[in-house]
This record gives structure tokens, sequence and C-alpha cells, in this order.
């Protein structure tokens, strides 16, 4: 092919290719080529003939690309050959397809940039250049110092010149590495150990300027081992990047697209390439969301609709099952704990939901652990539980012992070792389940059992977790399915794109007006959810009385009144006879939904609570190929931890607090803390820190992430508008979402009203209706009222209810710690720590002992003179008062220990009014504006600190009774707190600014 021809398609200017790439034949190549004065060379000074030999091929032909060389101005003698007749090399086993000089550093393609796209490009980022700027003989020359004088400007780095072409013919700044390994070095010695640092080559340097955004536009594909090597360069290159404190982004598309920018860019168009730039992910979001790659080789690969059963070998211990939603992994599960019980050998079932699992020893022919007698379970030949009965403690009293030859299968892996890692209901006996999840795993992998891991999104992270905890180095055994769905078989996937779900739930009615049966996937289920699961029951049986409803959350599978009790174990047999049926996440997984032509279709609303993966399982519960209809959060808000998609950000905060903790209980003399282990089971707090940084990215790119892996499985994306229905009259009223939202306050008030006068409980009664997993809605009442009998020592009333459920009891804590309740601060932290230390026998999982700990939060307000503003509520705060332009300034500067500790994201910029309304409503309390005053002929806003009238010192009166009387003997704590205003004059005006100084200074 032509070479103008061959750039031309790969959409490059053809000015910039005149001016880079030239058509070299005969002798003139190794002209090129074999400049370097460290090649061998005879007497007469020309290169020896084994090396003219090597390159002999290049003598019929192709083109040379060469730019500019940033270290000195000039015209590169670096560059590459492209040969028509490229060379097989047998040391390598493949084909050359392109030449550099031999024996000299390589560098990189800053390509020639002719003036019509300079000025296109000083266009584009609003950058004024004169003529004098310009080297009016050779404007080419100057474009790059142009550019480095620039750090505003962005570049991005791709690899192979025609790519860097293609960028800069589309309006971006680009230059191309020769590989993608070929932007730095690292210093190794004669044998090839490594001795110093990776750097930056010289020619990056010159580009790396402070605060400069470099965009890694490095090829996308399919290949795991590939994937691997382009995702190891990515971080070095961006690490040693982020080290010049430039700004890092990672630019990413489907590999169907294009593999290189440029096929990219010919293949979809510029425009696809712009919003594709546009969505680029910081480096530490990108590598948060590499961690949901699998890049372990796969044993057997297929592209099979549907799973067939497969000949595993004997010594494989650890089998991995990566297949799509809905392509029969639990059938082959099915089929492999049929053999195993036909042998004798026991089977463990681990899962993270308990109807779940349920349903999953249905369907394996195996008991649930409840449906077992103490007496017969070791006759038993295996059952299923949920991962938080993994410990002997457990009403399960689970024996690690009868387990060392056993089958294990773990369905939804990454979501079982998650809810392990994570969960609320895990956290009391995390150290005690994660002890014998380890020493289960060493067993089986260790011993003659077999651990069978299945999962859509099978990861890296899953497997090298579990492979750490064996302590053995295992191969894991990986069966893939890269079958991704036809025409036939994708989804029509209905996208709503506004911030609200308004619309589509209008359009749901509408829907459901004209005949149509949706399956609808919601976030929630509590009543005070506006779009949760009992409050659209509650409206569209109002609206469709004639409607057959079924409402399938936590609550209704274990209510024996409600219609969906118990039926996981037979969806198929009973939603036929229903016509709108309302699911939670309490199904988003495990569940196979089989019958035809019943539903229409599949609506989905996304809210930002679970995660992009739990929300693609939800939609593929039913298995028909019928539309979907989703709305998606623009972002989601179920961060982890401090929110950051960055592991060692995460471990390193944590960490600072665990000491910071600890330092705060040595005051307490906690004989506990002698022997403490806070390093307990590494390998599981890295896995936590991977997974929370991998739900963290994709929460703060929720939409995106969602609409990727439907991308991904091959589903049709399409507006809303589009939709086939559309020409149909909804016939919904006006004012729907109103009405929706007067239903939910309905049911609330109600809710609150039952819980208040449901009956009293003692705690005998309490105990053993907890422990129950079978609740009517009357006793869930009941228990809900202990609980809060318990937290307030108050009278119940539904205004109470109300206010627990907006997170009272919270903001109370912390203002009675903060104030009257403080000596007794010590006490309840070193209770709480030494209920976890004893649970785990002297071990801490720091993550939930990170989470228990109050003390530091109660600091850093102090720290911050919040309780000075509380004691003077009557000074008016000035946002130019020196103490307040003080605090600000420490609390942005420590932003991320504050987010750390609190949960309070605070922006540079933030002014000391907007952080002391943050940190004031932590506990409850509010600012108001008092009006507008002129100070040095600058008009500022005036505010007054609002003391909250709830009721709250009738609970500080309660517990400091208790605290009193047993200090720190349970939680919660009662105290009196007296909230009357105080009038303050000129002189206390100053004491509060000085006392919040004061606070400042220690």
């Amino acid at each position: 092919m032509n070479y103008q021809q061959e750039w031309q398609n790969s959409g490059v200017d053809k000015q910039l290719i005149n001016l880079n790439v030239t058509p070299l034949k005969g002798n003139s190549p190794c002209e090129y080529l074999l400049y370097s004065d460290s090649l061998p060379r005879r007497n007469d000074g020309r290169v020896t003939h084994s090396i003219l030999q090597r390159y002999e091929h290049t003598e019929q032909g192709g083109w040379w690309c060469s730019g500019i060389d940033l270290l000195t101005g000039e015209n590169d003698l670096w560059g590459c050959f492209k040969p028509n007749c490229p060379r097989f090399t047998q040391q390598q086993n493949k084909v050359i397809k392109y030449e550099h000089p031999p024996q000299t550093p390589t560098g990189i393609f800053a390509l020639k940039v002719p003036l019509h796209l300079w000025q296109m490009l000083a266009h584009r980022y609003q950058i004024d250049f004169t003529t004098e700027t310009i080297d009016n003989q050779q404007p080419d020359l100057g474009f790059w110092q142009w550019v480095i004088a620039h750090p505003s400007i962005p570049i991005c780095i791709t690899e192979g010149a025609k790519k860097a072409g293609a960028l800069l013919s589309a309006g971006y700044v680009a230059i191309a590495l020769p590989g993608i390994n070929n932007g730095y070095r690292t210093p190794r010695d004669e044998s090839g150990n490594r001795i110093g640092k990776s750097h930056l080559i010289p020619q990056l340097e010159k580009l790396a300027i402070s605060g400069r955004q470099i965009y890694i536009t490095f090829d996308q594909d399919s290949k795991p081992n590939t994937i691997k090597s382009v995702n190891a360069a990515i971080r070095q290159l961006g690490y040693l990047f982020t080290q010049k404190s430039c700004q890092v982004k990672v630019i990413t598309w489907r590999f169907e697209w294009g593999k290189g920018v440029d096929d990219f860019i010919a293949n979809e168009g510029q425009k696809k390439f712009d919003e594709a730039y546009q969505k680029a992910l910081p480096l530490e979001t990108w590598k948060a969301q590499e961690l949901t790659q699998l890049t372990y080789a796969s044993d057997i690969e297929v592209n099979s609709r549907y799973l067939e059963p497969f000949i595993i070998p004997n010594n494989a211990k650890l089998i991995g099952i990566k297949s799509p939603i809905g392509s029969g992994k639990t059938q082959v599960l099915e089929n492999i704990v049929k053999e195993a019980i036909a042998r004798k050998q026991k089977v463990l079932v681990i899962g993270h939901r308990i109807k779940l699992v349920e349903q999953l020893c249905q369907r394996f022919g195996l008991p649930y652990i409840t449906e077992i007698k103490d007496n017969s379970r070791n006759e038993c030949l295996g059952y299923g539980l949920c991962i938080d009965s993994l410990h002997e403690n457990s009403s399960a009293n689970f024996n690690l012992e009868d387990w060392r030859e056993a089958l294990v299968i773990i369905d939804e892996v990454e979501q079982v070792l998650w809810h392990g890692l994570n969960s609320d209901t895990c956290k009391q006996n995390r150290v005690p389940i994660l002890k014998c999840f380890k020493t289960l795993i060493q067993n089986i992998l260790g011993g003659g059992g077999k651990l069978f891991i299945a999962d859509a999104h099978l990861s890296d992270v899953s497997l090298d977790y579990l492979i750490t905890l064996s302590g053995i180095n295992v191969k894991p055994f990986i069966i893939k399915n890269a079958w991704k769905p036809s025409n036939r078989d994708t989804w029509e996937v209905y996208q709503y794109t506004e911030s609200t779900p308004n619309n589509i739930v209008k359009d749901l009615v509408g829907y459901i007006r004209q005949g149509g049966k949706p399956f609808v996937c919601l976030s929630a289920q509590k009543i005070t959810s506006k779009w949760g699961t009992q409050t659209l029951e509650s409206y569209l049986k109002k609206q469709f009385p004639d409607a057959n409803i079924l409402r399938i959350d936590s609550e209704s599978l274990t209510d024996p009144n409600h219609a969906a009790y118990q039926c996981i174990t037979h969806l198929n047999e009973i939603l036929g006879n229903y016509d709108i049926v309302l699911v939670s996440p309490a199904i988003e997984t495990g569940i196979s939904i089989d019958i035809k032509r019943h539903f229409t279709s599949v609506w989905c609303l996304a809210q930002g609570v679970q995660t992009a993966t739990s929300v693609c399982q939800s939609l593929g519960r039913v298995r028909e190929n019928i539309p979907r209809y989703i709305w998606i959060a623009p972002y989601g808000f179920n961060q982890v931890g401090n929110g950051s998609t960055s592991i060692p950000g995460l471990l390193t905060s944590g960490h600072k607090l665990t000491q910071l903790n600890i330092r705060l209980l040595q005051q307490s003399d906690l004989e506990a803390l002698d022997d403490l282990d806070t390093g307990f089971q590494a390998e599981s707090l890295l896995c936590w820190a991977k997974m929370s940084v991998r739900v963290n990215a994709s929460m703060m790119n929720y939409r995106e992430a969602i609409l990727a892996l439907l991308h991904g499985a091959n589903h049709s994306l399409k507006l809303s508008y589009q939709k086939p229905d559309q020409t149909k009259k909804n016939h919904f009223p006006p004012n729907l979402i109103e009405t929706i939202d007067i239903v939910r306050q309905e049911n609330y008030e109600a809710e609150c009203q039952a819980i208040a006068h449901s009956r009293n409980l003692n705690e005998q009664q309490y105990n053993k209706l907890k422990k129950r997993l079978i609740k009517t809605k009357k006793e869930r009442h009941a228990i809900k009222r202990y609980d809060l009998k318990q937290r307030y020592g108050i009278p119940i009333t539904p205004e109470l209810v109300a206010l627990d459920n907006q997170g009272w009891y919270q903001k109370l804590r912390l203002n009675y710690f903060l104030t009257i309740g403080r000596s007794y601060l010590a006490d309840r932290d070193a209770m709480v720590a030494h209920k976890l230390i004893e649970m785990g026998q002297g071990s801490l999982f720091l993550p939930d002992f990170n989470h228990c700990q109050l003390g530091a939060i109660i600091g850093t307000l102090e720290v911050l003179g919040i309780p000075i503003l509380m004691m003077y509520p009557q000074r008016q705060l000035n946002p130019t008062d020196d103490d307040l332009i003080k605090m600000a300034n420490l609390a942005i500067n420590n932003r991320h220990e504050i987010k750390t500790l609190m949960g309070i994201g605070i922006a540079k910029n933030s002014s000391p009014i907007t952080i002391i309304r943050r940190l004031l409503d932590k506990i409850g309390y509010g600012l108001t504006c008092l009006g507008l005053k002129t100070i040095a002929k600058k008009r500022v806003r005036l505010y007054q600190v609002v003391i909250p009238k709830d009721g709250r010192e009738e609970v500080f009166k309660q517990w400091l009774l208790r605290d009193n009387c047993s200090p720190g003997s349970s939680e919660p704590w009662y105290a009196e707190y007296n909230l009357s205003p105080l009038k303050l004059n000129a002189e206390e005006q100053n004491h509060s600014k000085n006392y919040i100084q004061l606070s400042l200074d220690l």
C-alpha cells in the first residue's frame, strides 16, 4: 500500500504526513538506521557485513518517520522505518514490523506540525501566538517549544507515530512512544538487577511541567497477557508523571471500536473520540477500575451461549469460572455437586444472602444449615450457609475439621467476599469469620479438597486473595466463556438521562395502563424511600386496584403474612400469577427467572446504592430477551471509607487513624492494648482495599460504569425517547410525582405510629425474637421500639421514630460527647474496643475498629473550635474574622484527614461559613443569615448558630444518669444539656474569638 494512503487511512493530515514521513528504498534505509557509533564497524568505518545482512530486507523499501528532538529543538536523527517486507526473528518468534536505529536509546515521536494545525490547536486551547513565535521558514520546528512553554496545553501520549499523527490531525497535542515501556528507564546492572529508581526519559522530562494534563492513550486489547502488560506500563508511566506534579488521566474505549486510537477515530469518528477524551479517568480512578479485570490465563476458553460440562484435571484445586449472566454457571456447578455427592465427598456451599443460598441448595439437592439438626450434621454430606455464620460461635456451630477433604462452592464469589470483608452483618464477628475462612481455604487447597468459584465478573482480586490465603503457590484452573449476546440475545436498553427518575416512573405508570406487565428492579425497600419497593407498591395498588402486584424484598421474603414469603425457591411457578413485580437487591444475584411470554419488559431505577455489577446482575434476573428501561443516577453515594480510589491513599489514611485511635485509648489504660494485633490478616485488609477503591471508582462515575458494563455485553443502548411504544399516549396524572410523595408520607407516618404503639418487649422476648429469621411486620415494629427505648431512654413517640430514621442518634451522640458527656468518651471508646478485641481474640480488623471509635472525631471538632461556637451561639459570625479564617485554613489543609474521620468533603476554596455549616450539621446544629453588613467598604453576610429545638435535652438527661451510674457500661449514653440562648455583649464576642484562637493554637 502507498505510504500516503496508509497514513491517511489512519486519519492523518496530508501536510503532516509530508513533513514527517519519507519513502526509502535501496541503501537509504540503512543510512537512516545504522548511524550509532556503538555498532561494530570495519576499519574503513562501514558497519560489518553481519549487520548489513540483518537489514538487507530494508532494501525492498518502506517508509521512515521522525520528528523533532525536544532536547535540541532541531530535526531528530532518531526515528523508525516500516519495511515493505519485514523480517522474522527466531529469538523473539515474531515479525518485526518496525525497525528502530540499533544500539541507540529510543526516543519519542514529536512530529512536525504544519501551520494550519498549529493555528487550530492554539484556537482550541485559547492561547495567542504571534508570527514572531514562529520560524517563518520552518514553522514546524517551533511548535514543540511553544507547547513546552505553555503547560496549560494537555498532551496525549500514545504508542506509534501514526497514532500521534491521527491525534494531532484531530486537534489534540500528542507525542508517541515506540513502545509502551519506552517512556521511562530503569537503571540495572550488568546482570539485569535493578539498581535505582525508574525515571522519565529526558524528552518526556521536558514536557512534564507541574500542572500539565497528561492523557495516556494506549491501545485497547482483548488478550489477558497484553492487557496486563499495558496496564503495568500505564501505572508506571502515570506514576512518574504524577511525581512531576502532572495531572494524569487515562483514555479508554471499547475494543470493538478499534484497537489503536487511529482505528478508533477512523471507525467511529472524531466525535466519539472527543467523548472518550472528556470521560478520561484520573489515574487513580482508572487503577481502581482496572481491578475488575481477569488477566489469569484461561485453561479452557469457550464461546458458547450455555456452558457445557467440563473435564477438570484431578490436580486442579482452585477452579474459577467466568461466564456471562444467564449462561448456565449454576447448572455446571449443579453437575459438579452431584458427582461429589455420588462419590460421598462432602460439599459446602457459601453465599452472602440466606434466601439465595437456600435457592442454590435446593438446586444442588442439599439442605440449608438451619434445616439440619445438630445430632445429624456429621451424617450429612453437605449443606449451605452464609459467610456470616462461618465461625464456631455462630448458631451454625461451624466446625472446620469436618471439611478437610470437601468440595467448596462459592457462587457470585466477588459479592460473597465483599460481604465478608465489609458488610455490617459480619462486623461483630468479622475477625472470627476471616480466621475461619482462611483456615478453610488452607485446608481445602492444601489438602484433598477442591474450591470452585464462579462469577460473571470474576477478577484477579478474588483469585489473588484466595491464593494468598492458602499460603501455597496454587495455580488456578480458569474456565472462561467469552460469549457475548448476539443480535438475537441482546437486550434493547432504553436509557433515561435525566438527573431524577421522575420521567421513567411516569412512563412506567403509562406502560402499565396500556397493559404492560413489568418486572421492576429497585435500589431501596425502606418505607422512607420515595422510589423504594414499599412506596411504589402502595402507589400502584391505589392506581391499579385490579392488578396483581408482588413485592419481593428482604422483609416480604421473611414475613409469613406476605405473598412473597419464601418464594425464591419457586419463583418460576408463582410469578406468572402477577401483573407487576417489584424487587429489591434481595434477589440481584443467584436467581434465574425463566418464565416465557409473561413479563413484557424489565425496568430499573439505579439510585447509586448498589455497585455497578449488582445493577447489571439485577437486570439479568429475567432471562427472556425483552426490553429494558433504565434510569441511573449520575453519581453514586455509597462510598467506602474516605471515598478514595487509591489503594495506598485508603490504607495509609486508615493506618494513621488506627494509630491515633490507639493513642487515645492508651489514656484509658485498656489492658487489652498490650497484646493487640493490629496487623491481622494483611491479605484480607488488602483485598478489602482493592474492592473498596473499585466500588468508590464506580460510584464516582456511576452512570458511565453501568453503561460500560452493558456496552461490554453487546446490549443495544438507546435513549428513552426512541422506545417502541413512544407514539402511544401515556395517560398518567400530571401530579404523579407529588402523589407518590404523598403516598410515601402517609405510609411513613403510619409506620411511625405503628412502631410507637407496638407492644413492649422485655429483654428475653427481644433476644428471642431478634434471632428469628421469620418475622411478621408487627414483630419487626416491636423490635424497633425496643431498640429505640434502649437507645434514647425516653418515651417512644411517632416523632422520635421519624427523628431516628433521619440519623438523629448519630448527631446527638457527637453532641453529647462534645459537651457534658466529654468525660465519658474515653470509657465509651475503650468499652467498644474491648468488645471487638474480645470477639477477635486479641485481633482487630482495622476498618471495623476505626469505624467504631469516636475520640478522633470529637478531638477534631474541638481543635476546629466547634464547642466554642456552641458556647456562644449569639455571636455574629463574620466570614472575615481572623479566627474563622484560620479555622478554615486549618480545615482545608487537613481536608483529607477530615474526610477520613467524618466523611465531610471540603473543597480547597471553601469559605469559613461553608465549613462551619458542614461541621455543625454533624451534631444537628445549623446557621442562619442575619443580613448584610459593610465592613471595610465590603458587603458581607453575618451568620449565627441555630440551636436545635428537638427535645434532645431529655435524651441527654437520661444518658447522663446512666453514665453517672456506670461510666461507659453500655451504648447509648444519656445526658442533660442546657441549650438556653446566650446574649453576648462585645466583650463576650471577643471571648468567643479568643477561645477559638486558643483552641486552634493548641
